[in-house]
């Protein structure tokens, strides 16, 4: 199956050339995805989907046409590519385009994107998993009632991408995600929390410690207080910090933002803008990564950029567009949708360096702060400034957990976190968009009540 969306990636390439495209690029997919719904405790649907496509993207100069169809019969893969042409002759001229990426052939192996426990499981199996992850919340509830939501979803993929300038190129990959999110109610109080986990490989999913470590966060949730503001410390654990830095500050390191203007680190490339505690990588080619992948979403191949080093903003996040505007190497972080969109830039897995404490000795040694364990809020990407609703957490004094906060707020500039950040945990998790430790901010306002 891969040899045959390879081969109707170079057809549509071709396709497009002889239509008078000067340059042309084809991305094609196939996707099996499966997915069971748990509601109040019970499974409530279970869904399979099945999605092929191909996009085309032509040059004409400096004018560029898009168009996707969503099969992958040659008929249709033909049309994509007349259209493609069609609309890159009446497009604008884009002055900024130079080309599309070339390949230097040397593109990396790498070990564990593909696991058939994942690419053929079956409905059964994974009805198993989900509710063993339900059996252990409940089982872990102790007196309290608890209606759980969970959800499993199983994912294998194929894609190929051809382009005019040498490209051919394929690649296969699993993923599978379980999550469980107890809703708790006490006599006189309720909470909820979530805990999950993601991985390429089926044998890495523990359902039980899923279930377990959700419904023991949302116990320790109960009897949630105010406190008094001011200026604190605060620890941000892993899934607070995939949002805040894997989202709040991937995207800040993302080039087209920069050279937009829209970022909060335009003007500080090359200069200290962290402590010297942090560092991090986006590692594209990380063995069994769930970010991990031979090449980008332009066929460029993957590899591993240092972003802060020692403090030290080294690197942006480029794909082929970007990178030929600012005349740099391209980073391999081209990335989209899938075969009905158009190349843009994110992380791959975006990697904070771990250090030797556990949360435990984070928490002895800050003496008296907060916990951030879970939050929504991002920073507004433009000025950097982050105001933060704790939606779980805690507060600890003289290097002991208290009790649970409500109604809090932390506001922080993240040019101002980036520096504070004085400790990093050896607490790694892996999500969606990072792999982050939990990380010390000496100080930040916290507002509550």
């Amino acid at each position: 199956m891969t040899e045959q969306i390879t081969d109707i990636a170079n057809h549509a390439v071709n396709k497009a050339i002889k239509l008078g495209a000067s340059q042309a690029e084809a991305y094609v997919s196939s996707t099996r995805s499966f997915s069971i719904d748990v509601e109040n405790n019970a499974i409530k649907s279970a869904n399979e989907r099945r999605d092929s496509g191909c996009g085309v993207r032509a040059v004409v100069g400096k004018q560029i046409g898009f168009a996707y169809v969503t099969t992958i019969d040659e008929s249709d893969i033909i049309n994509a590519a007349e259209q493609a042409v069609k609309l890159a002759k009446a497009s604008v001229e884009d002055p900024e385009f130079k080309s599309l990426p070339s390949s230097d052939g040397n593109y990396p192996t790498i070990k564990g994107l593909l696991d058939n426990k994942i690419k053929n499981l079956s409905s059964e199996d994974a009805a198993d998993l989900i509710v063993r992850c339900v059996d252990s919340t409940l089982e872990h509830s102790k007196k309290y009632k608890v209606a759980t939501e969970a959800q499993l979803a199983a994912n294998y993929g194929q894609r190929a991408l051809a382009n005019s300038l040498g490209i051919h190129v394929s690649s296969e990959s699993t993923s599978v995600f379980i999550f469980s999110y107890p809703a708790l109610k006490a006599e006189n109080d309720q909470t909820s929390s979530y805990d999950f986990q993601i991985s390429r490989s089926l044998d890495d999913i523990i359902p039980e410690d899923i279930g377990k470590n959700a419904v023991k966060s949302a116990i320790e949730n109960l009897g949630g207080k105010s406190i008094e503001g001011g200026d604190l410390p605060v620890i941000i654990t892993p899934i607070a910090a995939s949002t805040i830095l894997g989202n709040g500050f991937a995207n800040a390191v993302n080039a087209e933002e920069v050279q937009y203007g829209r970022s909060y680190i335009s003007d500080a490339f090359g200069e200290q803008i962290a402590s010297k505690a942090l560092h991090i990588v986006d590692n594209a080619v990380l063995e069994s990564g769930i970010g991990s992948r031979p090449f980008d979403a332009e066929g460029y191949r993957s590899q591993k950029t240092e972003v802060i080093s020692n403090g030290v903003l080294k690197s942006l996040l480029h794909n082929s567009y970007t990178a030929n505007k600012d005349n740099v190497d391209n980073t391999g972080n081209a990335s989209r949708p899938g075969y009905s969109g158009i190349p843009s830039i994110s992380s791959s897995n975006f990697v904070i360096q771990p250090g030797k404490s556990s949360l435990d000795d984070l928490i002895e040694e800050v003496g008296t702060g907060i916990l951030c364990r879970n939050t929504g809020d991002r920073p507004n990407m433009t000025t950097g400034d982050l105001s933060a609703m704790v939606s779980e957490g805690h507060y600890f004094e003289d290097g002991e957990i208290k009790h649970s906060l409500k109604s809090t707020l932390i506001g922080i500039n993240m040019r101002d976190l980036l520096k504070r950040v004085t400790l990093v945990g050896n607490d790694s998790k892996v999500t969606p968009s990072t792999i982050s430790p939990s990380i010390v901010i000496e100080s930040a306002k916290i507002t509550s009540g």
